[in-house]
C-alpha cells in the first residue's frame, strides 16, 4: 500500500500535522522511535501555550498525542533508520524494523538533540548523576546539591524546578547575560537556593560509582573551583536530526537544520520539514504552526493542486 504521507517525528509539529492530515482525509502514518510529544514532554511548567495559564510538558504532550490519535492517527513507536526516493514514480519508501512502507509525501519533524558538553566523565556518568532532562531525574536529588548548565529558557526554568526538590543549585553559564525570557530570569534570581556561577564552564566530571563534583573555570580569569554536587543537568541547546533527511538530498544549513520555504517545502519535490529541525525557534507552539502548515502543503501537493499559498481552503 502506498500511503499519502508518512510522517517521521511525533513532536509537537509532527503530531499537529497528523491532526491535519487526518482532517484532510490523508492517508498517513507517523514514526516516533522515542517519547511522543518529543522534548516539550521533558518540559517543566509550560506557561506560553495559548488558552493554558499553565501546564505540565507531559500533560501538554499527552494532550495532543491523545487529540492526534482521536483523529486516527496510525502511529508507529519505532525509529525511521532509512529513506529513499524511486526516481521514476516519486514514490518514498521508509524503512524501520518493522520493515518498510511507501508514501507519496513526506514530512521530516525530526526535531533536535541534545547538544553534549564534550568533556572528560561526561559518558561515564550519563545516568548516575548527568542528566538531560530536570523533570525526568530531578526527584531523585532530593536535598543534595545539583547544577544545572545554559543560559535559556529550559536551563533557568529548570533551576526553579530543582530548587523545590534540592539543596542548592548551581547555573554555570559561559557568558555574564541570559537568553531567557526576562520573567524566567527573575524567578531564577529571587530564589534564595540558586547560586549564579557566570562566565564560567564545566570543564570535568568527577567522582566513583555516581557523580560527585564538577571542575568549573573562569573564562576571563581561567582560575578553578571545584563544585560538591551529586547531580548536572545540561541545557546548552540542540543538534538538528538531519541525517536521515539528507540520504534523499534535502537541502541544510551551515548548521544541519532543514531549509524551507513559507510553505515548509524543502528543495526535493513531496518533502515537507516542521519544528525544530526547520532552526525556528524552539518553541512547541510554533512548531505545531509550523505542522499544520507542512501538513497542508502536503496534501496540496499529493492531490495535485495548484502550489502557492499552503492554505486549501481558498
Amino acid at each position: 500500500m502506498v500511503n499519502d504521507l508518512i510522517i517521521i517525528g511525533g513532536g509537537p509539529a509532527g503530531l499537529t500535522a497528523s491532526i491535519y492530515a487526518s482532517r484532510h482525509k490523508l492517508s498517513h502514518i507517523v514514526f516516533e522511535g522515542g517519547c511522543p510529544g518529543g522534548q516539550i514532554a521533558i518540559a517543566t511548567d509550560v506557561e506560553n501555550w495559548p488558552g493554558e495559564k499553565s501546564i505540565r510538558g507531559a500533560d501538554l504532550a499527552q494532550r495532543i498525542l491523545e487529540q492526534a490519535k482521536a483523529f486516527g492517527m496510525d502511529i508507529h513507536t519505532c525509529t525511521a533508520t532509512d529513506i529513499a526516493r524511486d526516481d521514476k514514480t516519486g514514490v518514498f519508501t521508509v524503512t524501520s524494523a518493522e520493515g518498510a512502507r511507501q508514501a507519496k509525501g513526506i514530512l521530516l519533524a525530526t526535531g533536535a538533540m541534545h547538544r553534549k558538553l564534550g568533556i572528560t566523565g561526561e559518558d561515564k556518568f550519563l545516568g548516575r548523576g548527568l542528566s538531560y532532562c530536570v523533570t525526568c531525574d530531578g526527584p531523585f536529588f532530593k536535598g543534595k546539591n545539583v547544577a544545572i548548565v545554559g543560559g535559556g529558557d529550559a536551563a533557568l526554568t529548570g533551576a526553579v524546578y530543582l530548587a523545590d526538590i534540592a539543596e542548592k543549585v548551581y547555573i554555570i553559564h559561559r557568558r555574564n547575560e541570559f537568553r531567557a525570557e526576562e520573567s524566567n530570569q527573575e524567578k531564577a534570581k529571587s530564589n534564595k537556593k540558586i547560586e549564579f556561577v557566570l562566565t564560567s564552564e564545566v570543564k570535568e566530571l568527577k567522582g566513583d560509582t555516581c557523580l560527585r563534583s564538577i571542575t568549573v573555570e573562569n573564562a576571563d580569569t581561567k582560575a578553578q573551583r571545584e563544585l560538591p554536587v551529586s547531580g548536572l543537568f545540561v541545557y546548552v541547546g540542540n543538534v538538528p536530526a538531519s541525517a536521515l533527511s539528507q540520504k534523499i538530498g534535502v537541502a541544510t544549513d551551515e548548521k544541519g537544520y532543514i531549509k524551507v520555504d513559507l510553505a515548509m517545502r524543502t528543495n526535493v519535490p513531496g518533502v515537507f520539514a516542521a519544528g525544530d529541525i526547520t532552526g525556528a525557534a524552539p518553541q512547541a507552539i510554533i512548531a505545531s504552526g509550523q505542522g499544520a502548515l507542512a501538513a497542508m502543503s502536503a496534501y496540496k501537493f499529493v492531490k495535485g493542486l495548484k502550489e502557492g499559498i499552503a492554505v486549501v481552503n481558498r
